[in-house]
């Protein structure tokens, strides 16, 4: 079967997996290789589709190439679901059949329903020093260095690991860019769909920021506060990806209707339809999640006028912690967050005034540029 990415193109390589032992299957889809290298994040789930992989992957050289990074795009999925009683089993035989191009070719990231640290784990196992030692090869660096580097992302920074904090990193700076645009240099507030890693993360790196998080919404609740939520007690209440129940909690949808400036999506892919753009109350969005918005949303987004920072832009924080890693020579993981935010940050700035003077959506200023070099 042949996998197609964005623009229905033909992705460089499809490697489907069958576990020996578990009715679970799995796919690798390369995109494309800059260099010899690609990365993607490696999703669990029990509905994962090769032909959304092969779009993801695709999304993903896109999104290396916004900012110039040399590496293509990846994506990979195990088809189960995240409580299956043999994950970590079936996790560590997918891995250890694709050591080979995990050790030369695929920088492994997390994505849907897993972690950096349970992927490192698994990794290990079965031999891997670092699933993203590809990238530290292609760049010329010696193991040992890049592993030394590499210290630096398992490092804790007010109790959060590099790790977990990088992908939010980059939303932080997206929605900062995007408020300086709308006028709202303080005082932001901010609703955001999805309470995972990325979700709780932003919570977490917007309120420090001194972000009002007016709404915020899992996929069974939303919680709502004109004043500003109480982060820090949700994020110690929150448990596997959801909000704690309470009492004047609304459905999840309310967080679409939410009374604020920036509404980040950070939860899943087409969070909603066109139908529902009369209904929003955002001055602007951010896609954290990627792929959040069908192409058609945009298009309606951008016609009525609602500004958005597409998935290009603000979900790169994985790729761009790594980039830190080689492009110059952090001194601690502090540089790493910093580095994130600072290319996050100049890149949305640059796209939404191009996009404006273009009079064209942010999404199209960017793929423009994108298609002709990837």
């Amino acid at each position: 079967m042949i996998s197609r990415g964005w623009c229905g193109r033909v992705a460089l390589l499809k490697i489907e997996y069958c576990d020996p032992i578990e009715p679970v299957t799995g796919v690798l889809v390369i995109d494309r290789l800059v260099d010899g290298v690609c990365a993607g994040g490696l999703r669990i789930a029990a509905d994962v589709d090769a032909d959304e992989i092969a779009a993801l992957a695709g999304n993903m050289t896109r999104k290396q190439a916004v900012y110039a990074l040399p590496v293509g795009g990846a994506k990979a999925g195990l088809a189960m679901a995240p409580d299956h009683p043999a994950r970590a089993d079936v996790l560590r035989r997918f891995l250890a059949t694709l050591a080979p191009i995990v050790e030369r070719t695929w920088s492994v990231g997390p994505d849907l329903n897993t972690t950096m640290a349970e992927l490192q784990r698994a990794g290990a196992d079965v031999g891997l020093p670092c699933l993203k030692i590809a990238v530290g090869r292609s760049r010329g660096l010696p193991d040992h260095e890049f592993l030394r580097r590499y210290e630096f992302l398992d490092a804790a920074i007010d109790g959060w690991s590099v790790h977990q904090l990088r992908a939010p990193a980059a939303v932080r700076a997206a929605a900062l860019a995007l408020a300086r645009v709308l006028g709202r240099a303080s005082g932001l507030r901010v609703a955001i769909q999805g309470a995972g890693a990325m979700g709780g993360g932003a919570a977490y790196l917007l309120d420090r920021a001194g972000c009002r998080i007016v709404a915020w919404a899992d996929d069974a609740r939303c919680l709502v506060a004109d004043a500003g939520l109480d982060v820090p007690a949700l994020l110690t209440r929150r448990q596997g990806g959801r909000l704690p129940e309470v009492a004047d909690a609304r459905a999840s949808s309310a967080v679409l209707t939410a009374d604020c400036d920036v509404l980040v999506l950070a939860a899943v892919s087409r969070a909603f339809d066109v139908a529902a753009i009369a209904g929003l109350r955002c001055g602007g969005i951010v896609e954290a999640a990627n792929l959040a918005l069908a192409p058609a949303v945009e298009h309606a987004l951008h016609a009525a006028g609602v500004l958005v920072v597409p998935d290009l832009l603000a979900s790169a924080g994985g790729s761009l912690a790594v980039e830190a890693l080689y492009a110059g020579d952090p001194s601690g993981p502090a540089d790493i967050l910093a580095h994130v935010e600072r290319r996050v940050a100049a890149r949305v700035a640059d796209v939404l005034e191009d996009s404006r003077k273009r009079a064209c959506s942010p999404r199209t200023a960017l793929t423009e540029a994108a298609d002709a070099v990837s």
